[in-house]
């Protein structure tokens, strides 16, 4: 084994097209193939090598993984990172491709989303139970849109007028929101309808305004366009309105969540609704509403959405995952007819239109009344699962004040200042419990994480939600 303490590597700022990162991947593997570096050499350390070049650690680290996914580079626990044995060929893609001959892009983070593990007890929030998902209608719905006469066209890229118009009539019924099939657009989910938005009115300097703590996926869209993002606190009546810039120049998006607060469950008062559309008129902002589990309420009545009163710049999202089964992937804005208009012309550049079979199916589902029935029988399971939380917490003396419990299907347990909700939810983990802190979800680094645990009731079945939740007492009382 030979220890590589130089390299002949010379970093290319201005070439065109090529990232420092490509230049750096694209040297290594050079000299790997031309035998410059062997088989066993142990290459720099990363930070002894950025220090080198004058470079970001990050981009040397990037490109050693990038060398390592093309296994020309093996890296060894405690040992370092050396030139593998195998041989070079094309890459694991087998394309030919490769950085030689094209610019690499910079690496796309994952998505910021609750990992999914294999656990006996799964109280992650935003999952739906689909115990009780109406598979007998559903089946039905489905079968007589794949009868129906099959299109050779696409579909219409703004989605199936029938499921619009469906979806316009369950909106003035349960929301009192007023809108018109031409003002609803049909999306994958509501990330779908804030990334086509994003892609319309976002780019490197533009400013949105986001909820802190908050949805962390939402905030990686908006970064991956570019935008700068301004956090603003919320309470127990919602985000702090008296919290928001004193101007909104150059703010292009404020995104919030006032039916049930994510994660804290809050809901948005009216006081502050109408000071938030106030707001928002008198700084030409855009309202981003995110109505992800609004169905879902218990003990509270029901406040009007942010697009139903009387404005122009809030713009509902909806989504069938909570309501249905996430697999669906059916969900849609509603918004003035010309923002709904430059979200379908630029969804059709990208992917022609949605699926015509699901949509369908979805409005034959909801034309004869399953949907709402179906609403209605979650109520009462939800509310079943969420008097069994309560329950449960005070029978095994689990302490801490739990909130959110109005609406939503998931609600929060703060803890005393004396046990810290990051450390329980590691242990937790341990024991094959997922519940994660809120800290999870806040994105201000600079604010004290709160001390809570977001449990989310609705998809364990009760008996499953009185064994994890004992099991959640004992890690608290250990």
């Amino acid at each position: 084994m030979k220890q590589h303490s130089e390299l002949d590597l010379r970093i290319h700022r201005d070439g065109p097209g090529t990232s420092l990162t490509g230049s750096l991947v694209s040297q290594i593997r050079q000299l790997v193939l031309s035998g410059a570096l062997k088989p066993g050499d142990r290459i720099p350390a990363s930070r002894q090598l950025a220090a080198d070049l004058g470079v970001a650690r990050g981009t040397v680290t990037t490109a050693i993984d990038m060398l390592a996914s093309e296994d020309l580079l093996v890296a060894r626990k405690g040992a370092g990172v050396f030139v593998s044995g195998a041989r070079p060929g094309l890459g694991n893609s087998g394309t030919g491709l490769s950085s030689d001959f094209v610019a690499v892009p910079p690496p796309i983070p994952l998505p910021d989303m609750d990992v999914a593990m294999d656990a006996p007890f799964d109280f992650r929030p935003c999952r739906p139970s689909t115990a009780e998902f109406p598979r007998r209608e559903w089946k039905r719905c489905l079968a007589d849109a794949a009868g129906a006469r099959v299109s050779p066209d696409y579909g219409d890229p703004q989605g199936l007028p029938e499921l619009r118009h469906e979806i316009a009539e369950y909106l003035r019924r349960s929301r009192g929101l007023v809108a018109q099939p031409e003002e609803i657009v049909i999306t994958g989910g509501i990330i779908h309808s804030v990334s086509l938005l994003s892609r319309l009115f976002l780019g490197v300097g533009s400013k949105v305004i986001v909820e802190d703590p908050g949805y962390p996926l939402a905030r990686q869209v908006f970064r991956l366009c570019g935008a700068e993002l301004l956090s603003c606190p919320v309470d127990e009546d919602g985000l702090i309105v008296e919290a928001l810039p004193a101007t909104g120049q150059d703010i292009s998006f404020i995104y919030t969540t006032p039916s049930h607060q994510f994660p804290m469950g809050s809901r948005l008062s009216t006081a502050r609704r109408e000071a938030l559309i106030d707001w928002a008129e008198a700084n030409k902002v855009i309202v981003l509403e995110d109505d992800y589990d609004g169905e879902f309420r218990f003990d509270v009545p029901p406040l009007p959405p942010l697009a139903a009163m009387r404005n122009n710049c809030a713009v509902h999202l909806g989504t069938f995952s909570k309501t249905l089964a996430p697999g669906l992937r059916i969900g849609f804005a509603a918004a003035p007819a010309p923002l709904i208009d430059a979200m379908t012309r630029y969804r059709a550049i990208q992917e022609y239109a949605p699926n015509s079979l699901m949509q369908a199916a979805l409005a034959g589902f909801i034309r004869a009344g399953h949907f709402e029935r179906h609403i209605k029988r979650m109520r009462r399971v939800y509310r079943n699962k969420r008097q069994t939380l309560r329950d449960c917490l005070g029978e095994y003396d689990v302490p801490g004040q739990l909130i959110g419990l109005e609406s939503g299907l998931h609600a929060v347990l703060m803890l005393p200042r004396d046990l810290n909700a990051e450390m329980i939810s590691a242990a937790a983990a341990e024991e094959g419990l997922l519940i994660p802190p809120v800290s999870r979800y806040q994105s201000n680094p600079g604010r004290v994480p709160s001390n809570g645990l977001v449990i989310g009731y609705s998809e364990p079945g009760i008996e499953t939600l009185r064994l994890g939740l004992r099991q959640l007492a004992r890690t608290v009382l250990a």
